[in-house]
Parts: C-alpha cells; structure tokens; sequence
C-alpha cells in the first residue's frame, strides 16, 4: 500500500519519495520513516499506513504522533474528500494509492482531490473488514497459532462458510497483518490487528449480534452459572473477574440461540435501557481452562473500549498486558 502510494504521488503531484527507515526506529511505531523531495528540499514524515473506514480515524492518528517528530502521514487506500478535509482541519498530512494527497511544511504545500478510488480497491474493499472477515480476524486473535491451520480449521473456529476464510487471508496479507511463508502463514503485527478490529468490531460486527436489552436481579445474575445456559460474560464482569479492579455497572452476555432458558431462569425482563445486554455468540472454539464462563480477552478489550469509560480503559490496558499479549509473544 505505501509503494502504490508513492507511485501516485508522484503521478499526481511530480513528487518523490523514499523509505529512510523502518518503523522501529520513531519512538511513536510509526509504520516508516519517509523523505519526499520537492524543489529540491528534502521534507521527513513519519508514515502510518491504515485503512480509514471511520470518520475518527484522521484523529486517533494525529493523537499517536502529537509530540513526536518528524510530522506525521497518513497513508491510505483512499481518502475520500470528506476525510481530505477533515485531515486538513486537523493539519494532518495524507496521501493515498489514487494520488490524493495533502501535505502542508514550510515551503511545501500539496492538496490534490478527487482521484477516483482504484479499481482494485472498489472490487476487493478489505475483506477482513467485512463482519464474516472479523469474524476470522478475532479467531486468529484469540488463537495466533490458527493462522498455521487448514482454512476448515479456520472456518470452524470463526463459524463463517470455507470459502469466505482466502479472501480474508489474502487480504490481511496485502495489508502486512500475515505473511504467507514457504512452510508456513504468519501473523504480523497483532497489536495493530487487535485495534483495527476493535475499531471495526465496535460498528460492522457487534450490531448484527442481535443485542437485546433485559432489568433483572443483578447480584443474583451475577452470581449464576452461565455456562449451564450456553453463555459467558463479557465487558465489565469478565474484567472485573480477571483483574479485581471494576464494580461493574453494566452486566454483558454471549449467548447462544436460544435464549430462553436464560431469560426464564434468571427472570429476566425486556427493557430497552436495561443494564443486562445479551449479544450473540460468533465464534466456535473452547474458552481457555482458566477462563471457563468468560469470553476470550480480546472481546473483552474491544468491549471495555467501546465504552470509553476512563475506568474500563485502564482495565482495558491491564488485561492486553496480562493476557492479550503474552499470547501474542508465545506464538512469534
């Protein structure tokens, strides 16, 4: 993606450019370190390559960067013009495989617009992104090792149909997230997979997981056996229960169809606002033996994210340190 951005860079704006130097080197993980070239000066950014599907985005990069040096880049797939803007109002420069770019240092200055999205892109717009591809993307998450396997081992572990797991592959590859090696598939860099899919887990998955919203007996709930109805927590109890550090206030379910033994068990009452929310199961593999009842950590994390609770997002930070990734470490 950076390559075919360079390339339409220079296409679109006459500009050069080169990789200097590799992620590890900016204290930010930016992704590389660029030079352009522009009437003869040499202008330093660091570049973060993303997928932008939401319109947040532009500003959780500039956030990752603010007090590090050289300035930031945001290389895409494409930039619509709305994000152009929304980039320029945040003074982050951007460019994309289509040659949109903007870039604003002193002495140089480009805002190109409009490119139509490449034909590639409107024919395979990130497969893994789509919910049966997050679906695959948390069980390689959940189970680095998974990515080694056959993609029926895949397919059954993500409860999505075979063919639906190549695509998906193909497209986390070509995005630097898996290296399809002679012997054997890789994951790469899992922490940035982790926050991508959170991001999108959060907005194209966790909706269609037909979330239903109950009051009940709160201390009585908790206390219960969800594994006898086919069910585990998740969010602040699951947390709470791996970290001792949250008084939950709202009480979130993965369950399996149907729910009524649940629901009649533990006497629980439909109400649009309730604190108790019951979601889907999606995934098909076994909880970890010291984990039994609770959903894996990633689901966890996302949904602790999602509530962007100061509170939850220091456990959040707890439970990727502790249990996310050491499993990460343990599959490299």
């Amino acid at each position: 993606m950076l390559e075919a951005a360079l390339a339409a860079l220079n296409r679109t704006a006459g500009l050069t450019a080169r990789v200097v130097g590799p992620r590890d080197r900016h204290p930010a993980h930016a992704d590389a370190v660029l030079e352009i070239r522009a009437e003869g000066r040499t202008f330093r950014f660091v570049a973060e390559v993303k997928a932008v599907d939401r319109f947040e985005t532009p500003a959780q990069v500039k956030r990752q960067f603010t007090g590090h040096a050289p300035a930031p880049l945001l290389v895409a797939p494409y930039i619509t013009r709305g994000t152009a803007e929304r980039c320029r109002d945040l003074r982050l420069a951007f460019i994309d495989t289509a040659g949109n770019a903007y870039l604003d240092r002193p002495g140089l200055l480009v805002w190109v617009i409009g490119q139509e999205r490449p034909a590639e892109l409107k024919r395979h717009r990130f497969r893994a992104l789509h919910p049966a591809g997050l679906r695959i993307t948390f069980a390689l998450l959940c189970r680095p090792h998974l990515v080694q396997a056959t993609y029926r081992a895949i397919a059954q572990a993500a409860n999505v149909a075979l063919g639906t797991v190549g695509p998906a592959l193909k497209d986390l590859e070509a995005r630097g997230f898996v290296r399809a090696g002679a012997a054997a598939r890789r994951l790469l860099e899992p922490r940035r997979l982790l926050e991508e899919w959170v991001t999108h887990y959060l907005t194209a998955l966790r909706t269609k997981l037909n979330p239903r919203r109950f009051d009940g007996d709160l201390e009585a709930l908790e206390k219960a056996d969800l594994e006898g109805y086919g069910a585990c927590w998740g969010g602040e109890v699951a947390a709470d229960r791996l970290t001792h550090m949250l008084q939950p206030a709202t009480f979130t379910i993965y369950a399996g169809e149907p729910i009524g033994a649940l629901v009649a068990g533990q006497r629980l009452r439909a109400r649009p606002a309730g604190r108790i929310e019951v979601l889907d199961i999606f995934w098909r593999f076994d909880p970890e033996r010291d984990r039994l009842g609770l959903v894996p950590p990633p689901l966890i994390y996302a949904d602790l994210l999602a509530t962007q609770d100061g509170r939850n997002i220091e456990a959040a930070k707890l439970i990727y340190d502790q249990f996310i990734e050491p499993a990460f470490h343990s599959a490299r």
